[in-house]
């Protein structure tokens, strides 16, 4: 038998680094490409991220500004609108004066200017700073979309603000201009009422001295008169002085009416342009301190220094129906010698408290020398020093 040896049992051996998986060359480019992508994409979204945060801060920037500069322009556009509806509010009340007591031209171009101010008033933008769906400051909002929502909406929002700033701005400026002509065109109607005022007083002669003197007070009042509330209050009161006027002289006119009225009015007349602006006023009766009738005729007269001199005449019918005698022109001028007392208090002298003697001594410095009407038949003749005195008294 052959002993045989056995072959020796050899480990087996791994085979060489190509049989391992072995990652290929264009797996390990798109790899690197995949990771330049992600940084590409990574920053791309960091870059857009921040430029968004930078946009909303812009945007807060400018709705910051916007808020102010409306609130701004609300405010004053709030005291011109308050300016506004006063001046149409004095407007209103001065165009309530009866067309008989003003300047009817001057009304009617404060009531057209009034209009058109009433009108630019209705017209104001319909804008509100603070409307109730608008956009104001926000928490800064963290994800992307949220941060270009947020800036879209600012931005709208700042848009409105600054459109709505400028149309008030706009009416603003058209609103001062209507204010200022309907102020230009109250004061021109104020000032256009004397001349009115001068005639009205002129066709009123037989009204009562009060009532003429409370509307020659108004008159002038007007003078001078600024834009503001007391500009209607001091028409008012002329329309009510006026009024007042107009009701004594129909009164007085009433009462001197008849058959003696035309020579009345012409007694009345006479007196008047002697009196040396010295304001009268007449009545009339049947008998005056005893006379008027048979032929003969009374008067009587007050004075006072009140508003630069008034009087009350008194005459009997008498003097009416016989008015063409001298006598009776005599008698009339004694009375205004009365009367003209309160604008000579200083030449009258010691005569102010016996007041007859100088009435007497100023119808006869008129030249009214027949003592049955100049007084001196009732009162003794005066003394040539207070005739002559008398005649420094016009």
């Amino acid at each position: 038998m052959t002993l045989e040896s056995d072959p020796i049992a050899t480990p087996a051996v791994a085979g060489p680094p190509a049989a391992r998986a072995r990652l290929s060359g264009g797996t390990i480019t798109w790899i690197v490409i995949g990771v330049a992508v992600f940084l590409l994409l990574s920053a791309a979204i960091l870059a857009a991220h921040a430029i968004a945060n930078l946009r909303f801060d812009a945007a807060v920037s400018s709705h910051q500004v916007a808020v102010m500069d409306a609130k701004a322009v609300d405010s004053y556009t709030e005291a011109a609108s308050e300016d506004a509806a006063a001046t149409s509010e004095i407007a209103a009340a001065l165009l309530a004066a009866p067309d008989a007591l003003v300047d009817v031209n001057a009304k009617a171009a404060l009531s057209t200017s009034a209009t058109e101010l009433g009108a630019t008033i209705e017209a104001a933008p319909a804008f509100e700073v603070d409307a109730p769906d608008a956009t104001g400051p926000r928490p800064r909002p963290i994800w992307f979309g949220d941060l270009v929502g947020a800036t879209d909406a600012l931005t709208a929002e700042t848009t409105r603000l600054n459109d709505g700033a400028d149309a008030l701005d706009a009416h603003v400026e058209r609103l001062a201009v209507a204010d200022q002509v309907t102020a230009d065109a109250g004061i021109a109607f104020v000032d256009a009422i004397a001349p009115v005022a001068a005639s009205i007083e002129a066709a009123n002669g037989s009204a009562r001295n009060v009532e003429r003197i409370e509307y020659r007070n108004a008159v002038e009042q007007l003078s001078g008169t600024t834009w503001g509330f007391d500009a209607p209050a001091r028409v008012d009161e002329y329309v009510a002085t006026a009024t007042a006027l107009q009701s004594t002289h129909a009164a007085e006119e009433a009462e001197k009416a008849g058959p003696l009225y035309e020579r009345r009015v012409a007694v009345e007349a006479f007196a008047r342009s002697i009196a040396g602006g010295v304001l009268l006023e007449f009545d009339w009766a049947p008998i005056v301190i005893g006379y008027g009738d048979n032929g003969s005729a009374g008067g009587t007269a007050t004075w006072d220094t009140w508003e630069g001199g008034l009087s009350t005449i008194t005459l009997s019918n008498s003097v009416a129906e016989e008015w063409g005698d001298p006598i009776m022109a005599a008698l009339v001028t004694h009375e205004v010698g009365h009367a003209i007392t309160s604008k000579c208090y200083d030449i009258v002298g010691e005569y102010a408290d016996d007041n007859e003697p100088w009435a007497t001594a100023w119808a006869i410095g008129q030249g009214h020398t027949d003592p049955n009407g100049n007084g001196e038949w009732l009162y003794g003749r005066p003394s040539d020093e207070l005739i002559e005195r008398s005649k420094t008294c016009r």
